[in-house]
Order: structure tokens, then C-alpha cells, then sequence
């Protein structure tokens, strides 16, 4: 009886081991095909490599043999070109190297090209004709060009095959890049655009947009930053905009504002760009599969070790049994004794480290363990002969449980999940557990043990904002679909990014949890109200069966807490905030408050509970009503121009030299502003009409006069083919362009600074300035005012409004005008609304100043 219990222990002790050792050569088999794979992967990434390189120095000596046959220069010993052919050289002797030591069958094609080159100087390719010469030198590439393509296709590694294949279409971009150089030097040289260059230069630039579009298609994140990174700057923009001239200005191209050394040029550098993009994403890539070959050592290391050890303990343990076989029931006796004492250890060890629970097969609680006591508040007695519906939480639905008896009855197999339970005290917890079925030998159900541990600190961290420590957006929905009878205001940071700008995001995030601290220690002790930081600079303040009426006071003063003057880090900070409360029902009441904080900010007012004339449909119905008053405006000629006169700072008897055109309506008696009808006329086609009124108006009125006048134009208006040919028409029949000012909103989204530029270039060539209006909104970016160069810059009437109360607002302008004269810009403040703020203008070194101050703006001059 001992003798076969001995036999079993052996049978039950060797078989795991073997099966392990089974297991880990297996592994081992699969890690050594996946060095195996890794180093194939190198292996073609060295020949994309290399092959890249000949390619790159080949496109080189083309361009270099191209412009010295175009410019008769026919000397094979020209140090340029034997400096190009030595490198060319170079680099074929290490692809060949390189192709013969892979010797893969697929590389016969590529060596026999490479064997072409090597023996090129046997050719006279300076004695040949331009098209020949170049002929023969891309009749070469695209040979290795080809080689490159194929590699990927050949390769089994799916995880770094878009890496070569982002590269062959990067490869094939530079050389259609190349054969454009080719053309172009030829043309700068010859001084002609032929009709079959203008044909291959239109196919070549197809061929670079098409493959530059392919290649930041397939490329990871990674090698699209290298791209970004490398291939920018002055050369780049300069090569890429005299293609496109030579295309755009192809009957009318004067040949005389480019040289063809500067061409050539400027495109190396571009090529040259685009190489050491090809350089990086190499290094980049072969470093990826270095440091995975790397990995895969250890892990071989690793298993070897591993399977030695397994070997090694294999071993002991035979030795170990015979011996036992031989030893007296007393040595079996003592060794059980030993494992069940091990055992209860193992068991204390798990009731220690988890929360333990057994029931039996209807699921009635058996046993707990301390921790489940602990975590749950309840002791063994209340638990014991329950079933765990007792601590079960409103919020699991009745399908997890169901999955769960499914799982665990059915199947008997082990269920996984995360569970939320009631505490004692009406709290709650939640817990990842291990739901396992205990089976006994004819695989009928003896009970169920579940293991779990706590993850309450894990959600909650799910519901809790990062940066403050307050509940955050999560949590505020989660607490609409669950709390009843609420009242809800969201605050925001009124000009909260400009601080941000200005300071710095680490500084504004300290302002943001300063808020934050002030809003919550202000409502803290009221446990009807709840706080929660929504995003960004917005806080959300609610209500739970709260009175309207005290809800809004104290939103109230909240605000006013907010407005509080406070110093941050040496800065003395004040604030302004807007607020939206709403008392909908709770699928609407975000949405509601949403909509207040809107308006209350469109209207400029501190708080704005939200009603139903808010609504979107009253929105609708008022958009109607102003679309057909903007229609019947256009007809009748009540469309009308009103002018704000522009003073000289400098001049001490205020006379206006220049005016802003200002667009009105006419509405029966009243006067309309455009904030009540220019936001709705952009979404119909009306927009334009109302443009072309306000210029023709404008035009009329300053025709005769010495004035400069400015107009306002919107990105649609520059951007609309028919808008701009209207512009250029009354340019032309006018003859004013000397005094216009156009003013191009900033606080518009900038896409298309090619179109942009287009016009602006159009309208320079009448002597017309450009103005950027509102700055300090919007795109705000100062690298926008380097590419556009306007010659005046409007510092928006926000900041300049409060300049004599808030020093923010001051260090901003400061630093717009310092910034602005370094670029050779005039400067002008919008709403100088009194005395004091133009005496701060005039310190701060501003040019020009318009607002009430001087005048409102007028019908007439």
C-alpha cells in the first residue's frame, strides 16, 4: 500500500516536470525561429540599406552630370563630379559587400545592376545629351529602386515590414524629387520650358505627392515625426514653391530670378533632407531589432537555464523517491504530517493576502475569511448561512450574476470579473474576484471558493480628476443617473488661456487647483452640494434637493470668491468667472446649463440660469427671422457702412488719418450691430453679399479722399474664388489700393496659408496693406505673423478694455508690441474707451488707437 502510494507520488512528481521541460523546448524552439526571423529582418533592412545609399549618390552624380552637360562644361576630371563618383563608388563596393556575404537568390538583379554602375566610367556619359545622360543614370535607380520595393514582400516579419515599406515609398518620393531636379536644370539652364518638360515634371510631382501621401500612410507615428523633423525649413518651402511656379507660371516665367546653381541647390538640400530621413528610420529600426535580439538572447539564456535547472531537479527528485521508497511508513507518515502543515500555511498565507469566501453548491456561505470581515464590516456570524445577495449592491445588474452561476454551475469552470459590495455601514467597495468551482472525483459540485482582492482605490481613481483630487467628469454622470431632484451650475475661467499662454501650463495648473481648493472649502461643509472639476478651467457646482432660490446665492457667491484677488508664485491673480445653472431633469440639466454658460459668455454677463427661450428651437426660429431680415436688407440697400475714425498716437491734435469700415443693418428705426445678424449670414450664402456691399460702400466714400481706410475680411472672403475676383475687380476701377488697409480676422482658424498668401501677393501688387485683426484670440500664434509679414497688428479689444485695471493684460500687450516692432509692424489698440487706458497705449508704445474715446463709429465722415 505504501509501495504503490510512493509509485504515485513519483508518476505525479516527474510527469509536471517533463511536461515543463516539453513546454520550454517548445518555447525555446519558438523564440530561436523569432532571432532566426529578426535576423533575416536585419539582414534585408542592410540591403535596403545600402542599396538606399547607392541610390542617394547616383541621384547626386545625375544631377551634377546633368548640369555640367547643360552648361557645356565637359571636363571628367571636375573635382565636384570626381568627389560625387568616389562616394557613388564607395557605396557600391558596400552594397556589393553587403548582397554577396546575404547571398539570397533575389539579389542577383541588384548585383548585376551594381556591377553596371561600377563600370560606368567606361561610359562617356559627359559626351552624351542631357535626356541620354539622364536616361542612362535612372535606368540604373530605378533598378535598385526596385530591388527596394520588393524586399518587403519577401520579408515574413509583419511587425517591421511597413518600416521598409514606408521607406520604399519615402526612396521613390527623393527620386521623382530627383528626376525634377534633373528637369529643372536642364529648363533653368536652357532657359525653355518645353512641352515634354513641363509633361515629365507634372508626371514626377504626381509620382513625389502620390508616394509622400503612401508613405504617411503606412508610417508608424515614429517616422512620420523623423519625416517632420528633418524634412522642413527655407530650402525645402523655396524648392517646392518653385516647382510649383514653374507649373503655375508656365506661359509667362521669367527665367532670370533663378539661377540654375541655386535650383540645384536648394533641391540637394531637399533631397539631401529627405536622405537623412532615410538615415534615421534605419537607425531607428535596426535599433528596434538590435535591442529585440537582444531580448531574445536572455530569454534563451533564460529557458537553457531553466531547462538545466528542470534536468537538474528531475534528477534529485528520482533520486529523492527511491530513496523515500526505501524509508519506513514512519519517514511517509512525518513527510504527510510536514505537507499538511506546509498546506495550512499556504491557506493562512491566502486568508491573509485576499478576501476568502466558501459556499456550498446553492451558494449559502460557508466560511469567510478575517479580510472579508474586515472590508465588509459585517462578522462571521451575520454572514455565515447567507447567501451573498446580503452584500450585494444596487448598482451589478442581475445579467453579471447570471453570466457568473452560468460560468461556475454549468460549465464548472472559473469566473472572472469585478464586483461591487455593501459595506455595513451603507458605504460600498469593489473587489476583482475568482469565482471556483470545487468538483468532486466523479465531477459533481462539492462547493465554490472565491478569492478576491480590493481595487476600490483603482475605480475610484477612474472617477477622480488627475490634477485637483476632486471627482471629475465620470463621476458627475454617473451621480445625474443616480441622485434625484438636482440643481447644477458649471463655472469657467473667463480669458483663462491667455493666462495660461502667458504663464505657462505648470503655472496654470496651480491656479486651477487654487480654484478648485477655494470652490470646494467653500461648499465642503453643506452635504447637499457637490463639486466636481468638469475640464480645463470649468468646475461644476450641484444641488441635491436643494431650494432654487439658495442654490443660486450661493453659486453667487461663489463668483464672487472666484473675482477675490490672490497672488500665485509672486504673481498677483484676478480673476473673472461666468456661470450656467440649470434645474432641468437629469438627462438634461448638463446640456441646459451648458446652453447659460454660452449665452451668459456671449452676452458678457457673470451667471444666466437657463430657461426654454434658450432652447435651440427659439435659436432656430430667431436664425429665420434674421436670415429673411438680412435677405430684404440686401435687396433694399440696407446694408450700410459706418466709420470709426483710426488716430496717430503721436499726433497731439488727434486728426484721424485712417478709418475702420464697420457693416450695419438698417432694420426699419434701428441700427443693427453684425453680433445680431453676421454669425448667421456666414452659415447661408447671404456672407458674401454683405461683404461685397460694405466694400463697394467703402471704396465710394474714400474715392475722392486722402484717408486710409480698412475692411474687415473673414477667411471665407479670401478664400472664395468669386469674393477675391470681386476685390481685385474694384481694385482695378477704383485705383485706391495705395489707402486700403484689409483687416484679416485672427480670430479665425488658419488652414490654408497657400491660398492666403496667393491673395495677399495679389492684392500687395495694387500697394494695399494687410492688417491682423483681433490678435490675442483665436490662433494667437506668433509664428503666423512671421509667414503672413501684414504690416499693421489690431491687439484685440479684450485685453486692451481692462488694460488699466489687470496685469496680465498688460504683460500680454507688452509683449505683442515688443514682439510686433522687432518684426517692423505698426501697432493698433481697438476700444480705447477713456483717458486712461490711452495714456497706458501710449506708454506701452502702440502706434495707432481706435475706440469711443476719439469717436463711435458713424455713418459719415
Amino acid at each position: 500500500m505504501k509501495l504503490k502510494l510512493k509509485s504515485k507520488l513519483l508518476f505525479l512528481s516527474v510527469v509536471p516536470i517533463l511536461f515543463i521541460t516539453f513546454l520550454s523546448f517548445m518555447l525555446l524552439s519558438d523564440i530561436i525561429k523569432n532571432r532566426q526571423n529578426l535576423e533575416l529582418t536585419k539582414q534585408y533592412i542592410l540591403e535596403a540599406e545600402v542599396i538606399s545609399k547607392v541610390i542617394h549618390f547616383m541621384q547626386i552624380e545625375r544631377g551634377t552630370t546633368t548640369g555640367m552637360i547643360a552648361n557645356k562644361k565637359i571636363d571628367d576630371k571636375d573635382t565636384n563630379l570626381q568627389h560625387v563618383k568616389a562616394l557613388c563608388d564607395r557605396a557600391v563596393l558596400d552594397a556589393k559587400s553587403t548582397l554577396d556575404v546575404c547571398d539570397f537568390c533575389h539579389n542577383s538583379q541588384a548585383l548585376g545592376t551594381l556591377e553596371d554602375i561600377k563600370n560606368r566610367n567606361n561610359i562617356k556619359l559627359l559626351s552624351l545629351s542631357i535626356p541620354d545622360a539622364k536616361a542612362y543614370y535612372t535606368q540604373q535607380i530605378e533598378s535598385l529602386l526596385l530591388f527596394v520595393k520588393k524586399i518587403p514582400s519577401l520579408m515574413n516579419d509583419k511587425e517591421h515590414r511597413n518600416y521598409l515599406q514606408a521607406h520604399s515609398y519615402l526612396a521613390s518620393a527623393k527620386e521623382a524629387l530627383g528626376q525634377i531636379r534633373a528637369t529643372l536644370m536642364e529648363v533653368y539652364s536652357n532657359k525653355q520650358l518645353s512641352e515634354g518638360s513641363l509633361l515629365s515634371l507634372i508626371k514626377f510631382l504626381e509620382i513625389y505627392n502620390l508616394d509622400c501621401e503612401n508613405f504617411k500612410t503606412i508610417a508608424s507615428k515614429d517616422i512620420l515625426a523623423i519625416h517632420a523633423r528633418h524634412f522642413r525649413g527655407e530650402a525645402v518651402e523655396k524648392t517646392l514653391d518653385m516647382i510649383h511656379s514653374i507649373i503655375r507660371d508656365r506661359n509667362d516665367i521669367n527665367f532670370s530670378l533663378v539661377e540654375p546653381s541655386y535650383w540645384f541647390k536648394q533641391s540637394t538640400i531637399s533631397i539631401n533632407a529627405l536622405r537623412d530621413v532615410e538615415r534615421e528610420l534605419f537607425e531607428s529600426v535596426t535599433e528596434l531589432i538590435n535591442e529585440k535580439l537582444k531580448l531574445t538572447f536572455y530569454k534563451i539564456l533564460l529557458i537553457t537555464s531553466f531547462l538545466l535547472t528542470t534536468i537538474i531537479t528531475l534528477a534529485s527528485i528520482m533520486v529523492l523517491i527511491v530513496r523515500k521508497i526505501i524509508s519506513s511508513t514512519n519517514s511517509l507518515e512525518q513527510n504527510y504530517d510536514e505537507s499538511i502543515s506546509l498546506l495550512e500555511q499556504y491557506r493562512a498565507a491566502v486568508d491573509r493576502s485576499f478576501i476568502v469566501s466558501k459556499t456550498d453548491p446553492k451558494g449559502i456561505i460557508t466560511y469567510v475569511n478575517s479580510e472579508f470581515c474586515k472590508i465588509s464590516g459585517f462578522s462571521k456570524d451575520e454572514l455565515i448561512g447567507k447567501s451573498h445577495n446580503f452584500i450585494r449592491h444596487p448598482q451589478m445588474k442581475d445579467n453579471t450574476f447570471k453570466e457568473m452561476w452560468h460560468t461556475i454551475k454549468e460549465l464548472k469552470k472559473p469566473w472572472r470579473g469585478e464586483v461591487i459590495n455593501l459595506k455595513k455601514d451603507g458605504s460600498y467597495y469593489w473587489v476583482k474576484a475568482i469565482i471556483n468551482p470545487i468538483l468532486d472525483k466523479n465531477g459533481e459540485i462539492v462547493e465554490y471558493i472565491a478569492i478576491r482582492s480590493d481595487i476600490t482605490e483603482i475605480k475610484n481613481a477612474l472617477t477622480t480628476d488627475a490634477l485637483t483630487g476632486y471627482d471629475n467628469r465620470t463621476k458627475l454622470s454617473e451621480d445625474i443617473k443616480e441622485l434625484k431632484d438636482l440643481s447644477l451650475a458649471i463655472l469657467n475661467l473667463d480669458n483663462f488661456r491667455q493666462l495660461n499662454d502667458f504663464y505657462g501650463h505648470q503655472f496654470g495648473n496651480l491656479v486651477i487647483i487654487s480654484i478648485a481648493n477655494k470652490i470646494y472649502n467653500f461648499i465642503s461643509k453643506d452635504k447637499k452640494l457637490k463639486f466636481y472639476r468638469l475640464q480645463g478651467d470649468e468646475f461644476v457646482v450641484v444641488g441635491v434637493e436643494y431650494d432654487k432660490e439658495k442654490f443660486i446665492s450661493k453659486t453667487k457667491e461663489i463668483l464672487l470668491l472666484i473675482k477675490e484677488r490672490f497672488s500665485m508664485k509672486n504673481e498677483e491673480i484676478l480673476l473673472s468667472c461666468s456661470c450656467g445653472i440649470s434645474f432641468e431633469d437629469n438627462e438634461h440639466i448638463l446640456s441646459g446649463a451648458n446652453m447659460a454658460l454660452k449665452t451668459a459668455k456671449k452676452s458678457s454677463i457673470d451667471l444666466l440660469v437657463y430657461d426654454d427661450s434658450l432652447s435651440l428651437n427659439q435659436q432656430y426660429e430667431n436664425n429665420m427671422i434674421v436670415t429673411k431680415k438680412i435677405s430684404d436688407a440686401l435687396k433694399n440697400d440696407n446694408i450700410i457702412t459706418y466709420y470709426q475714425p483710426i488716430i496717430n498716437n503721436k499726433d497731439e491734435n488727434k486728426e484721424p488719418k485712417k478709418y475702420e469700415c464697420l457693416v450695419r443693418m438698417r432694420d426699419g428705426d434701428k441700427i443693427l450691430s453684425p453680433y445680431f445678424f453676421l454669425d448667421i449670414a456666414k452659415q447661408t450664402k447671404q456672407y458674401f453679399g454683405i461683404t461685397k456691399a460694405v466694400v463697394f460702400q467703402a471704396f465710394e466714400m474714400f474715392k475722392d479722399k486722402e484717408a486710409q481706410f480698412s475692411i474687415n475680411l473673414s477667411i471665407n472672403d479670401i478664400l472664395d474664388e468669386e469674393m477675391s475676383k470681386y476685390i481685385l475687380m474694384m481694385l482695378d476701377r477704383y485705383e485706391v489700393g495705395n489707402r486700403v488697409i484689409f483687416e484679416i480676422l485672427e480670430s479665425e482658424y488658419i488652414e490654408n496659408f497657400e491660398e492666403l498668401l496667393i491673395f495677399i501677393t495679389k492684392i500687395k501688387k495694387y500697394k494695399c496693406k494687410i492688417a491682423i485683426d483681433d490678435f490675442g484670440t483665436g490662433y494667437s500664434n506668433f509664428g503666423y505673423l512671421i509667414k503672413l509679414k501684414p504690416d499693421l497688428l489690431k491687439i484685440d479689444g479684450s485685453l486692451i478694455r481692462n488694460i488699466d485695471k489687470d496685469k496680465n493684460a498688460r504683460l500680454i500687450v507688452s509683449t505683442i508690441v515688443e514682439f510686433s516692432h522687432k518684426l517692423g509692424m505698426k501697432i493698433v489698440a481697438e476700444f480705447v474707451e477713456n483717458k486712461e487706458i490711452f495714456e497706458i497705449v501710449k506708454t506701452l508704445g502702440i502706434d495707432y488707437s481706435q475706440g469711443y474715446y476719439f469717436s463711435e463709429p458713424k455713418e459719415s465722415l
